[in-house]
């Protein structure tokens, strides 16, 4: 699964189901058909976990989703409040019909690798 989709796929699950923690994210996401296919294939489900985590913890950090990070020893558990303004906006700006591609092409004249982090930034320049 691409950063794009994950990206996408968890900031529309915490507008529209409003998550109270991360248990409840990843419970909401398997409606996705993308979720549901990775999840039958023969990768280990623990990379989606791992995926979707580090997606969401650099969507609080960026100010996107309103959420406390609290390390424990063997795990982190993450509390959700929704998606910021900031969130809402990245959102509207995600679900339009060709961003995907715009974004696609933004990476590959720039030369860049897509991550969370520098998804977070191409849209940033394409929605200010």
């Amino acid at each position: 699964m691409n950063d794009f989709d994950m990206y996408k796929i968890t900031l529309e699950t915490i507008s529209e189901q409003n998550p109270k923690d991360f248990q409840e994210l990843l419970d909401d996401c398997q409606h996705y058909q993308i979720i549901k296919d990775y999840i039958a294939s023969d990768e280990p489900n623990q990379f989606l976990i791992q995926n979707m985590e580090n997606t969401l913890i650099s969507l609080i950090n960026d100010g996107l989703v309103s959420g406390i990070i609290s390390p424990l020893k063997y795990v982190t558990l993450i509390k959700l409040n929704g998606l910021t303004i900031l969130g809402c906006q990245y959102l509207k700006k995600l679900q339009e019909q060709d961003i995907q591609q715009q974004i696609k092409n933004s990476f590959k004249n720039s030369g860049h690798i897509m991550s969370t982090k520098a998804l977070t930034q191409a849209l940033a320049e394409l929605i200010f």
